[in-house]
């Protein structure tokens, strides 16, 4: 299929397939905008995808920092955010990156949240304004559970019950439930403050 495997030969390949999705994408561009040239098609183009990316930052930014913290907040709820822990679910520091950092946690709820206390102390709020795949980033709660965790979106896209490992201290919480929504604990955000006490 390749002939020789070279660092030129991959390179080659993914000139290719660069340019095969650039004609798909100037094909698309051109229904809507049959006299711009090629050049300032994908100059639009790659505009858009970057206003896409930083709309998808400033989302994720909008759910924690206007909803999330306003109503734990305005609720009086002893938190920190952005918890640094390591492989052990040791806090370590908050909103580091060092290399010991097994992941940083989105809300820590409770008491007394200092360096070396260990994450299954607490109740975990992790913030996906839409999940897909990326709830799976959580699974370190399945190795070192925090005494509840709770994920919260603002989409449908949630992971199924069984899959999700939804229990008692494991719930998910949506503004936006599927039509056939399969969770045990069909919670909204109204149910939030409810199950962080």
């Amino acid at each position: 299929m390749f002939g020789a495997i070279s660092n030129s030969s991959i390179l080659q390949l993914v000139s290719q397939r660069n340019m095969i999705r650039n004609t798909k994408i100037l094909d698309e561009l051109r229904v809507i905008s049959p006299c711009i040239t090629d050049e300032v098609l994908l100059q639009i183009y790659k505009k858009s995808i970057s206003i896409h990316q930083k709309n998808a930052q400033g989302n994720g930014a909008f759910l924690e920092n206007d909803i999330i913290k306003d109503i734990l907040d305005k609720a009086g709820v002893s938190y920190r955010s952005q918890v640094s822990i390591d492989k052990e679910g040791v806090i370590f520091g908050f909103n580091q990156k060092k290399s010991k950092c097994y992941h940083i946690v989105d809300f820590v709820i409770g008491d007394s949240i200092s360096v070396d206390r260990n994450i299954h102390d607490f109740t975990v709020l992790s913030c996906k304004t839409t999940c897909r795949e990326r709830w799976t980033q959580d699974d370190w709660s399945l190795q070192m559970p925090p005494k509840k965790y709770i994920l919260i979106t603002l989409s449908n896209d949630y992971p199924p019950s069984k899959r999700f490992r939804e229990a008692e201290d494991r719930k998910i919480v949506t503004c936006i439930p599927k039509a056939r929504d399969d969770r045990i604990y069909k919670l909204g955000f109204e149910d939030l403050l409810s199950e962080i006490y």
